[in-house]
Formats: C-alpha cells, sequence, structure tokens
C-alpha cells in the first residue's frame, strides 16, 4: 500500500508560520506522511522538524518554490548562479530532513510569467541549470521533481508531455515529475493516458479535486487513478494538497474565494479514508 501524506499547509494561514504545529494533528487523523515546504529554503529550521517528526513517527517529504531573486530561467547569468547555489543548498536542507524528494518548482518561480514571446530560452536555461543541481542532488540520494502545474501558475510546463520534453533537456535521472491531479484535470485529455506517459518518470503524486477540494468533493475518477498508477509501478506517496480557507494567506494565494470544507479535520479524514479505500 502506498504511503498516504498531507501538504501541511491545508491548516496553516500564512506561509511564514510553524509547520511544525500541525504535524501531531496529522499523525492524529492517521497519515503516514506531511508534506513540508522549504519556505525559508535552506534556513528552514530542520533540525526542529525532524526532532517531531522521530517523535511522531512520521515520514517527511520535502517541496520549495524558487524565489524570483534566484530564478534560473533568467537571462542574466549572475541571477542562474545565484539560484543553483540556492538549490544545492536547498537538496542539503533536505537531505538532513530525511525526504527523499525535493518537490515543487525547483526550476521556475511560481506566478511568474516573462513578457518575451519566445519562452524556449527560458525552458532551456532552467534544464542546464537543474542538470547541474541533480548532479548535487543524486550525491545526497535525492530526486528532484517538478511540479506540472496549470497554465495559470506557470509556463515552462503544464502537461506531462511537456514535462517529459523538459526532462530530456535536463538528461538527468535524479529529476523526475510530479503530478498533481488538480492541474491535471485543467491541463490533461485523459488522466490516466497522462499518468501512463509520465510512466517511470513519476516521483511524486499530488491528490485534489478537479475543483481544488480534498478527494471526493470532485470529478475525478479515483479508481482510474489507481488502475493507472499501478500499471506505472508507481509506488511513491499519495499527498494530498488543498488550501481551503479564502481568509488565509495560504489560499487566497491561490485564488480560493470560498470555503472548501465545511470541518477541516472531518472532511480531511473522508478524504483520507478514500484515497486508502480507493487508490493506496
Amino acid at each position: 500500500m502506498r504511503q498516504t501524506g498531507i501538504e501541511i499547509f491545508y491548516w496553516l494561514q500564512n506561509w511564514s508560520d510553524d509547520q511544525t504545529s500541525c504535524f501531531a494533528k496529522a499523525k492524529d487523523l492517521g497519515f503516514d506522511a506531511v508534506e513540508i515546504s522549504l519556505t525559508s529554503g535552506p534556513d528552514t529550521p530542520i533540525a526542529q522538524m525532524r526532532s517531531e517528526l522521530d517523535h511522531l513517527g512520521l515520514s517527511v517529504y520535502a517541496s520549495l518554490g524558487l524565489p524570483l531573486e534566484k530564478d534560473i530561467t533568467s537571462p542574466d547569468a549572475s541571477v542562474r548562479q545565484s539560484g543553483i547555489e540556492y538549490l544545492k543548498r536547498c537538496v542539503e536542507a533536505a537531505s538532513r530532513l530525511g525526504s527523499p524528494i525535493l518537490g515543487g518548482l525547483p526550476h521556475v518561480p511560481w506566478l511568474h510569467f516573462p513578457a518575451e514571446r519566445d519562452l524556449r530560452p527560458f525552458r532551456e536555461r532552467s534544464a542546464v541549470a537543474m542538470r547541474e543541481v541533480a548532479q548535487v542532488a543524486s550525491d545526497q540520494g535525492i530526486t528532484l521533481c517538478i511540479e506540472l502545474i496549470n497554465r495559470f501558475e506557470t509556463y515552462i510546463c503544464n502537461t506531462v508531455e511537456q514535462g517529459v520534453e523538459y526532462l530530456a533537456l535536463v538528461d538527468h535521472p535524479a529529476v523526475k515529475l510530479q503530478l498533481d491531479t488538480y492541474h491535471m484535470s485543467m491541463e490533461e485529455d485523459d488522466l490516466a493516458a497522462a499518468i501512463l506517459a509520465a510512466g517511470p518518470k513519476l516521483g511524486h503524486f499530488h491528490c485534489a479535486e478537479s475543483n481544488r477540494k480534498l478527494p471526493g468533493g470532485g470529478q475525478v475518477r479515483w479508481q482510474v487513478v489507481k488502475q493507472a498508477l499501478d500499471a506505472t509501478a508507481y509506488r511513491g506517496p499519495l499527498v494530498i494538497e488543498c488550501f481551503p480557507n479564502p481568509n488565509a494567506e495560504t489560499g487566497r494565494t491561490v485564488n480560493t474565494w470560498r470555503p472548501l470544507v465545511k470541518d477541516p479535520d472531518a472532511d480531511l479524514a473522508r478524504a483520507l479514508a478514500l484515497l486508502r479505500r480507493e487508490v493506496a
């Protein structure tokens, strides 16, 4: 059975909040793992997190969003180099934390769209930089997972087809794809076909509904998702990612304008039960 996890900002108001404060809640609800974000990059309080994880017996998966001032797609070589060194330090932080991956958006700043018409040089610069970071990640036993998110949040890669093309540019086995059923519902013609197209290149998997609600509250056919994941032999975690609070910074950033849950803990427990029953 695959591990189940929760992206910890489900409960938090602000991106700067203490992520460890919700680890016990995740454990109490029955999750195997938490996904945390290196919101302070390599200065994220790794020792504090590791201590709480050990105390609770939870696994952990790390993600990050690349800051604009560290943009490895930038035409400015000095900015790219700064980003490469930043990512290498983040890889080392993920290793200290005990995460087998560093996912999210290490390859491009979130919600940033260049004005240039030709975006190919941005993708190429990103891939070259990621190849250098991947060498360090491989040495640390870390897989870099680039999340394929929708067109309103990034331009680099929105579909599995584009993601596979990007991986060919990177040309390093320590870089894989991270899929999310919410984003896939917007960008892919067929969720199962996209998962199958990712195949062994799939490194991490997020679960959310087509309307960004918790699993069970939308149109995703979860048994079909399971069949595709089984066919690819994916054995990684199933991590729920949802930002349900329209009054929180976390929700507002992703344009949550209405509550996506009625009872956060009870609704999450039902979503976890569904994943365990139909997908894990």
